[in-house]
C-alpha cells in the first residue's frame, strides 16, 4: 500500500516526528551530528520527490539517509555557529545532545563492526528483526545473529569501561 498523497501538513508531521529520530539513527551508525543532519535533510528532499511510491516511510528514510551519509566525501569542518533553528525549534542538533551514559553507549557502538552497528541502530529505533531484514535485504537469521553479537560485545565493552563492575 503506497503512502497517502503528499500534503504539506503530512510532510511537516513526518519531518517533526522523524527528523530527530533519523538524525540520532545516523549518529548511532557513525555519523557526526552535523553529517547526520545533512544526510537526514537530503533524505527528506528525496522523499518529497518520491512520496507517492514510498511504502514504509520510516524504513525508507533510514535507508536513503544512510546512503546519503555514506556518499558524503571527505571530512567536514565542524561549524562554529550553531545550525539555525526552524520555526518551532526543530533543529536536529539540539535533539542529539547526549548525557554521559548515552555517550558511553555511543562510543561502544562505534567499536562494533559496521554491520552490527547498523543492525543495532535499526533495532534501537524500534524495528523488528523481520523489518530490519527486509530493509537491509538480509535473512532474518543474519539480523538476529548480528544483533546478538553486537549486544554481547556492547555488554563486554561497557562492563570493561566500568572497571569490571556489571551495573
Amino acid at each position: 500500500m503506497a503512502s497517502p498523497a503528499l500534503t504539506s501538513s503530512s510532510l511537516e508531521d513526518l519531518y517533526r516526528v522523524e527528523m530527530p529520530q533519523l538524525t540520532r539513527f545516523l549518529v548511532r551508525v557513525g555519523a557526526t551530528p552535523y553529517e547526520a543532519a545533512d544526510a537526514a535533510h537530503e533524505a527528506f528532499t528525496v522523499a518529497i520527490e518520491k512520496w507517492g511510491s514510498i511504502r514504509e516511510p520510516r524504513a525508507w528514510l533510514r535507508k536513503v539517509a544512510h546512503r546519503c551519509y555514506l556518499r558524503q566525501t571527505g571530512h567536514r569542518d565542524t561549524p562554529y555557529d550553531p545550525l539555525p533553528d526552524r520555526p518551532g525549534g526543530t533543529c536536529p542538533i539540539a535533539q542529539v545532545t547526549l548525557k554521559e551514559g548515552n555517550q558511553r553507549v555511543l562510543n561502544a557502538l562505534a567499536q562494533l563492526p559496521p554491520m552490527q552497528r547498523h543492525v543495532m541502530a535499526w533495532a534501537q529505533d524500534g524495528f523488528t528483526d523481520r523489518e530490519i531484514a527486509r530493509a537491509l535485504d538480509m535473512r532474518e537469521a543474519a539480523v538476529r545473529k548480528n544483533r546478538s553479537r553486537a549486544r554481547l560485545r556492547l555488554q563486554q565493552t561497557l562492563v570493561q569501561e566500568l572497571g569490571g563492575r556489571d551495573e
